[in-house]
């Protein structure tokens, strides 16, 4: 693939979908956590998912593995993130209770909160469970695959060892960041929270050598994280 497409393609994503989160005071409530009819807001976010994710999946070279081997690497891996998640969702409650939640945080959990309606329930939690599901592919294929393998291809070309692990601490530390960044609308502790799950993922991507497994744990972690924001609430 041409460096000058690549180039084009990297700025015109960085504009306008990496670029705005980060500079969002205050998000909106999504229109899938609205009382009404089922929300097909989910619907552009996954079709920029598909093609990007359709480019890299084209040029990826074939694993080698043989089918059962790969699949228990991708089980393996799967329960680990989430292991992971699980435990960086108990770090940062437990420094929240220590040190107090942040008034971002707190105005975004008392908003979402007052939003909800749970009637019908069914439709509810499904128009709830596919927007978050393709929030979670669009995420994982941005900052996971996209971002960080654009750049890889950007900057190819280095000869020297040392400026190869530049170019590398670069890149992963740059998908970490900006991930990080698109969460302070949420207070400092959401994007302590999302700067740690952003590594884990990103290591699930590098093992697993694909956004699938990232996006199924990315998905159950986002809706084990709304029901204790949801408890109150719910009862």
């Amino acid at each position: 693939m041409k460096k000058k497409y690549l180039l084009l393609e990297f700025a015109i994503v960085f504009i306008f979908l990496l670029l705005p989160p980060v500079f969002v005071s205050k998000a909106e409530i999504p229109p899938s956590l609205r009382k009404g009819a089922f929300s097909f807001a989910f619907l552009p976010q996954l079709f920029i998912a598909i093609l990007l994710n359709f480019q890299w999946r084209k040029k990826a070279a074939l694993t080698k593995k043989k089918s059962f081997e790969k699949h228990i690497s991708i089980l393996k891996w799967g329960t680990i993130t989430f292991g992971c998640l699980m435990l960086i969702f108990a770090l940062i409650l437990a420094l929240q209770m220590i040190f107090g939640t942040s008034s971002a945080s707190a105005d975004f959990s008392s908003s979402l909160s007052s939003s909800f309606v749970f009637e019908p329930r069914l439709l509810f939690f499904l128009s709830l469970a596919v927007n978050f599901l393709a929030g979670a592919f669009f995420e994982e294929v941005l900052y996971r695959e996209f971002f960080p393998k654009t750049l890889y291809a950007l900057l190819d070309g280095v000869s020297s060892d040392k400026m190869k692990l530049a170019v590398r601490i670069f890149v992963e530390a740059s998908a970490v960041l900006i991930f990080a960044a698109a969460h302070r609308y949420m207070g400092i502790f959401a994007v302590a929270n999302a700067a740690l799950c952003a590594i884990a993922l990103r290591n699930c991507y590098v093992k697993t050598g694909g956004v699938y497994t990232g996006t199924v744990v990315h998905f159950f972690y986002n809706m084990i994280s709304l029901f204790f924001v949801l408890r109150p609430v719910i009862g």
